[in-house]
């Protein structure tokens, strides 16, 4: 069992004790109010919680573009992971690695898929603010659902007004605040010894709201060796300084670890999918060790940032500032990283509505800056206990961004809009070797981005939409620099540079989203065509990376679906209602010329469904669901060796028992079918070689979630 922070159980307590506490306070000082200092409070409370999910709902309609919005808030069961919030979107595809609060393949329109893992392709922020370090690259595992009101996702380079440069676009977690929520706490637990629990505290008193929350994940995993916890304690604080100035004060504390079981034959993984590299007797299982080698990751990230907003009529300033420390150290079978990284980041954001030149005219300018000083030690790893040998290599690196935006959005007529945009991004990548000096190199990437788009509104309730766009993402470093350890000799150990260019794109996308009665859908069709693509692959041995741009161009074209149907009202009972959502996302990504010419580009399914069937009835909630992966999907670029199609059931169960109290269940895998929800990707893959994640069997959780 690990345990690193048993002071979480105080920080639990102390939240559950002071919220009643902090709640009574709220309640006496609202309690002189009178009904036109209401009507005040109110209005300040529209103006301090920016923005509302109408506000929110509203922006995304302005987009020409396929966006999500996702009310947290309202998920039936579990908040717990990115994939109980992400997993059923149309664009977004969750593949899980090890387990709830590892680091899950994130992928959107094949952003970053090659990635082992994915660290790079989406912008990833909190409140519009960048939780990516400044060259790109994140830890998934610090998106937090459970800290979410709602959450909104720019697909593509729809994201371009939170500074997103990448194929991916923006996923946008909107924080809880002392406006919306309410003192509660979660308690779940559920298969492999899983234990949840998290308490928030939330109130408001005149011009101020707070809102904090602690929480603590941990569980024994469904593999060997794949025990994981994370704990966090975030929050922030928001004030109207005036009826027009607005600031809110965002804090972030979090601490995961978890084990990798890392990756198996596929013989293994279908024999067992609980074994790891050194459960048998093969020479593989002797030189990949697990229990020996002790894989693992173990981050950390202090986070602070700052929001301020003037509202002067029909002009809007916003004001952003970010600082955040991480420490990560991510101990593959054969070395250790270890990286510490400073960011600060700065954006300022101006729009404006009026009829300036159309009669509805939208204006829309920003700059916005970041900086990131990062150490990182490659350190070999002892292949008899684990530990720290030699170190190899230890680079500094110092990325910035400086990024210009510009929308312009235009009322043509009645029911036409025209969306012209464009994005200047100037990114430098220095790296300084501390100890040869041999491993030293400076990159500057520049980048104009434009965007042309139209909005046809044929209702109030149905839109269509089409645009044509560019994108322009620069390397990471985990990609600027490889290194390399044989497992049979540590000693020989070393780091190389990479001499990449920037990953550029054009995409043209046309979509719809709306309803007519009872029938809601959200479709959109896109074609990137990629030049100079970012490829990631592995050794042999499943570690040892390499990244270049592919010689040639690539294709990135699919369909992403979603249809929400009502099927029956009172159909047992008055006001109970039964419903079924459908999921369907197409990629099809292949290579337009090269090595790898005519071939799928490995990392994503081509074809993956998700089906729903949903019944209401009062505060009684159940939807089994079905997650069909259609074909067999190629985990190489030479498409020799694939993954297997698979389909798996689920079951979510919730009932509000009254206002105070919600109990759900969550079942996955029903059917405890066996399959691989993921792999490593190589340029050719060999059957014997371990390459394979094996998926979780039949796992349940159940929890309860009392508000005060």
């Amino acid at each position: 069992m690990i345990i690193k922070h048993s002071y979480l159980t105080l920080c639990l307590a102390t939240a559950l004790f002071s919220s009643s506490l902090l709640a009574d306070e709220i309640t006496k000082n609202s309690a002189t109010i009178d009904a036109d200092e209401h009507i005040e409070v109110w209005a300040q409370k529209a103006q301090r919680a920016f923005p509302t999910r109408d506000e929110a709902q509203a922006e995304l309609k302005k987009i020409a573009g396929a966006t999500n919005l996702i009310d947290i808030t309202k998920l039936p069961a579990r908040q717990a992971t990115l994939q109980d919030a992400l997993g059923f979107e149309p664009g977004i595809i969750m593949q899980s690695f090890f387990g709830g609060n590892d680091q899950p393949r994130l992928n959107i329109r094949g952003s970053g898929l090659q990635g082992n893992p994915v660290n790079r392709g989406v912008e990833l922020l909190y409140d519009g603010m960048a939780l990516n370090q400044a060259d790109g690259s994140f830890i998934i595992g610090f998106l937090d659902p459970k800290l979410a009101e709602m959450v909104t996702v720019y697909r593509g380079a729809n994201g371009l007004r939170y500074g997103a440069t990448t194929l991916g676009g923006a996923i946008n977690m909107i924080s809880k605040n002392g406006t919306t929520a309410s003192p509660s706490i979660r308690l779940e637990y559920g298969s492999d010894n899983r234990i949840g629990a998290s308490a928030q505290i939330a109130g408001e008193s005149n011009r101020w709201d707070y809102y904090i929350n602690a929480s603590t994940d941990r569980a024994d995993g469904y593999r060997h060796f794949s025990e994981s916890e994370r704990s966090s304690i975030a929050g922030n604080i928001g004030v109207d300084i005036s009826d027009t100035i607005s600031n809110r004060t965002f804090f972030q504390w979090s601490d995961s670890y978890f084990q990798i079981p890392f990756v198996v034959p596929k013989a293994r993984a279908l024999e067992d999918p609980k074994l790891v590299m050194g459960d048998g007797n093969t020479p593989l299982d002797t030189l990949l060790n697990t229990y020996n080698r002790k894989p693992h990751r173990d981050s950390q990230i202090n986070r602070i940032a700052n929001k301020t907003r003037i509202s002067q009529e029909n002009i809007i300033h916003e004001v952003n500032v970010v600082y955040q420390q991480v420490d990560d150290i991510f101990t593959d079978p054969l070395m250790h990283n270890i990286t510490d990284s400073k960011d600060i980041g700065f954006e300022y954001a101006f729009s404006a509505q009026g009829d300036y030149i159309s009669n509805n005219d939208e204006f829309f300018l920003s700059i916005t800056a970041n900086k990131s000083n990062m150490s990182r030690a490659y350190v070999a790893n002892n292949p008899a206990n684990g530990s720290m040998l030699q170190t190899f290599g230890n680079v500094d690196f110092d990325a910035s961004n400086l990024i210009f935006a510009a929308q312009w959005q235009a009322q043509l007529t009645e029911n036409w809009q025209v969306v012209t945009a464009a994005q200047f991004v100037n990114s430098t990548r220095d790296i300084s070797d501390k100890m040869s000096g041999d491993h030293n190199q400076d990159k500057n990437y520049e980048s104009i981005n434009p965007k042309l788009g139209l909005i046809y509104h044929a209702s109030d309730d149905i839109r269509f939409f089409a645009n044509i766009s560019s994108t322009s993402e620069a390397p990471t470093y985990w990609e600027l620099v490889s290194a390399s350890v044989s497992p049979k000799n540590s000693a020989m150990a070393k780091i190389k540079l990479n001499d990449l260019d920037s990953q550029d794109s054009t995409t043209i996308e046309i979509g719809s989203s709306g309803s007519i009665n009872q029938t809601q859908w959200d479709v959109a069709l896109y074609r990137s065509n990629v030049d100079d693509e970012l490829i990631s692959i592995v050794s042999d041995f499943a570690v040892n990376g390499k990244t270049s741009n592919y010689e040639e161009g690539s294709i990135h074209q699919g369909v992403e679906l979603e249809i929400i149907q009502g099927l029956s009202d009172n159909l047992l009972n008055r006001g109970d209602s039964l419903s079924t959502k459908l999921v369907y996302n197409y990629s099809d990504f292949y290579f337009d010329g090269g090595k790898y010419d005519g071939n799928q580009i490995a990392g994503i399914p081509e074809h993956m469904a998700q089906v729903e069937l949903r019944y209401q009835n009062g505060g009684f909630y159940i939807a089994p669901s079905v997650k069909w992966q259609i074909d067999d999907t190629p985990i190489d670029h030479s498409n020799n060796q694939f993954q297997d199609s698979y389909t798996l059931l689920s079951l979510q169960v919730a009932y509000q028992v009254n206002k105070q109290l919600k109990v759900y269940f969550d079942g996955q895998n029903l059917t405890d079918e066996i399959y691989q929800t993921s792999y490593v990707i190589r340029g050719f893959s060999a059957t014997p070689q371990p390459s394979f994640l094996p998926g979780f069997g039949a796992t349940y959780s159940v929890g309860v979630n009392y508000t005060f």
